[in-house]
């Protein structure tokens, strides 16, 4: 290395300026949703009810143009990347899908949604202060959006004693304490009298 860049170096080492600061958009898919799910750990990693038992890894699903990103992530010992396949085999009822992670300036913008707790929308990401931050830009609520992605995905599928859909499928019927299906298929129809 010369000498002349020493001094330039030591400047962007020391100074706190934009310049030298780094963007959300410098960090590589695995970083990105890595930070994604520690964020949302609390909700990702409990379960559908307080009498299941609790996840030990975030459990990340890639859908519509998020599905490119498949490639670039690798299942972590605090995140397990599944693909939809893989979800509705396991009947997980607590989850993050991922539908589109795209930059906009220095900043990253993901669409997402986690059903078990009726949260989905559009959070942007920021490199501020040497970290990764979340906003949410457009987050919402809705129990009829987290019933139709549970009927998408399980809609007249057969039920399994245990897993974690099955705790969550009635949570207020007598079954729901010990794990037991209430009946045999999951509702094609996302009506609340059904889920």
């Amino acid at each position: 290395m010369r000498m002349t860049a020493v001094p330039v170096l030591l400047a962007c080492l020391l100074a706190s300026t934009a310049a030298c600061a780094k963007n959300a958009s410098d960090y590589s898919t695995q970083e990105l949703v890595e930070a994604l799910a520690q964020r949302l750990s609390k909700v990702l990693l409990a379960g559908p009810t307080r009498d299941s038992p609790d996840n030990t890894a975030a459990i990340i699903v890639l859908e519509g143009k998020a599905l490119a990103l498949a490639p670039r992530l690798q299942s972590t010992a605090t995140m397990r990347v599944l693909s939809r396949e893989q979800l509705v085999a396991e009947q997980r009822a607590n989850f993050l899908i991922i539908s589109q992670l795209g930059q906009q300036g220095a900043d990253m913008l993901v669409d997402y949604e986690t059903p078990n707790n009726a949260s989905y929308g559009t959070l942007r990401i920021q490199h501020k202060d040497g970290k990764l931050v979340f906003k949410g830009e457009d987050t919402y609520r809705s129990s009829s959006g987290a019933r139709a992605t549970y009927a998408r995905l399980y809609g007249g599928l057969p039920c399994r004693n245990g897993s974690e859909m099955a705790y969550r499928f009635n949570y207020a019927d007598r079954y729901a304490r010990s794990g037991e299906c209430p009946v045999e298929r999951f509702p094609k129809s996302d009506s609340a009298f059904e889920w």
